[in-house]
């Protein structure tokens, strides 16, 4: 019998999995993708004559606090690329306004989201009596990074989302993939594929696993999944009500990325396009030449809808070349990545809500009986990054040792 079942081969149930391995004990990682990493995923593409260059098409950037993941890279020997931009500073266009003036409303925000509690972003905002053109950039800025409208986010994410402030913005130079395959590499034949979870059976001290290639038997699991995938997880009995309204009340972001060859290298660059909800950029790699690739991403499902993304890259692609007119765009194949429809993924990344209520960050991480819960919605103030469902993997492990070891 496997004494320990992580379902999800993300960075949370990689990063679980491999403390457990660390600590002696017995891991089984279930994946139901070809791949891991999960939304962590890194390709290449290639501009007409070009060399291929490296892409994200899930999460990117290694910010400010990011103390586990680069703990991690370094374990693992993998090199972090100075992106030679800031992911927190974007010239926004579209509007009257500027990047200075766009900062110090940020500071503003920041200083009232200590107040705001109970409020809506928009309404956070619409407090401050800014001039029109500032409240737009500042909501669309808000808006591209949490992946939802202002109406629906809780005025506490203003204490982070509003950072405007130049800081320093890194990748992992192999790509950010590179980390799930260096933690699935340790696991080794741990780490099974094709192999989606169907259904949870469980008691006080036996689990059963329902997956298409049979049952597992195991003693604890660890359940890292990405949000919609848990809700719709049979599990018998039932999670507790106290966890399942939780669960209920997190709101999901919905986002989009696209990649664009480039005929030509550009200087490193951040632009939002304000009336679009997107901002594109173009960064260095790991060899500190600036890649010929514009990136852009698209943040909450009004902005998904305006580029037309259901369709394709053609009408996000039109917008780009008006936004960027100072770059030479090839007529190469444009990388679409959507997470929305992806059967694995179904969103992008969790937000905070006005739902949410006081205790559900508790609620989230808290195991039931045997079962022990991770994936960036249960990180708490590190929720929806990378960051987070490393910490959430470790966090779950640590609960699981503390009983078994």
């Amino acid at each position: 019998m496997e004494r320990v079942v992580v379902i999800g081969g993300g960075f949370a149930g990689l990063a679980a999995a491999t403390e457990l391995v660390d600590r002696g004990l017995d891991v089984l990682v279930l994946e139901a993708r070809d791949r891991v990493g999960g939304r962590v995923w890194s390709e290449r593409v290639r501009a007409p004559g070009g060399a291929p260059a490296l892409i994200e098409r899930g999460a990117e950037f290694i910010l400010d606090g990011y103390e586990v993941m680069r703990a991690l890279a370094h374990r693992y020997r993998l090199e972090l690329a100075d992106t030679g931009m800031s992911y927190y500073v974007r010239e926004p266009r579209g509007v009257a306004t500027d990047t200075a003036t766009l900062q110090a409303a940020g500071r503003a925000l920041a200083r009232a989201a200590v107040q705001g509690a109970g409020s809506s972003v928009a309404q956070a905002v619409a407090a401050l009596d800014l001039p029109t053109p500032v409240v737009d950039a500042v909501i669309a800025r808000i808006e591209i990074s949490s992946a939802l409208e202002s109406d629906r986010l809780s005025a506490e994410v203003l204490e982070h989302a509003a950072a405007f402030e130049p800081r320093p913005s890194h990748r992992i130079a192999a790509g950010n993939q590179s980390l799930a395959d260096a933690m699935a590499e340790r696991l080794g034949d741990r780490v099974r594929l094709r192999t989606p979870v169907r259904a949870v059976d469980h008691a006080e001290t036996t689990i059963r696993v329902q997956t298409d290639a049979g049952d597992i038997d195991a003693r604890r699991l660890v359940i890292a999944l990405p949000l919609p995938l848990l809700r719709q997880l049979r599990f018998t009995p039932a999670l507790p009500d106290g966890k399942l309204a939780a669960l209920d009340r997190v709101a999901l972001g919905h986002a989009a990325k696209l990649h664009i060859p480039l005929g030509r290298a550009a200087p490193a660059s951040a632009v939002m396009s304000v009336p679009d909800r997107y901002w594109c950029w173009t960064a260095t790699g790991g060899d500190g030449s600036v890649a010929p690739v514009l990136r852009c991403f698209a943040g909450s499902p009004g902005a998904l809808d305006r580029l037309a993304v259901a369709d394709g890259p053609k009408a996000w692609l039109e917008r780009v070349r008006l936004l960027r007119p100072d770059l030479e765009t090839t007529e190469g194949p444009a990388v679409l990545t959507t997470w929305s429809d992806d059967p694995w993924a179904r969103g992008a990344y969790s937000t905070a809500a006005l739902a949410t209520q006081a205790g559900d960050e508790e609620r989230l991480a808290a195991p039931s009986g045997p079962l022990h819960f991770a994936g960036e919605y249960t990180a708490g103030p590190w929720s929806g990054l990378m960051e987070g469902a490393l910490r959430s993997g470790i966090r779950a492990a640590r609960e699981i040792a503390t009983n078994l070891v």
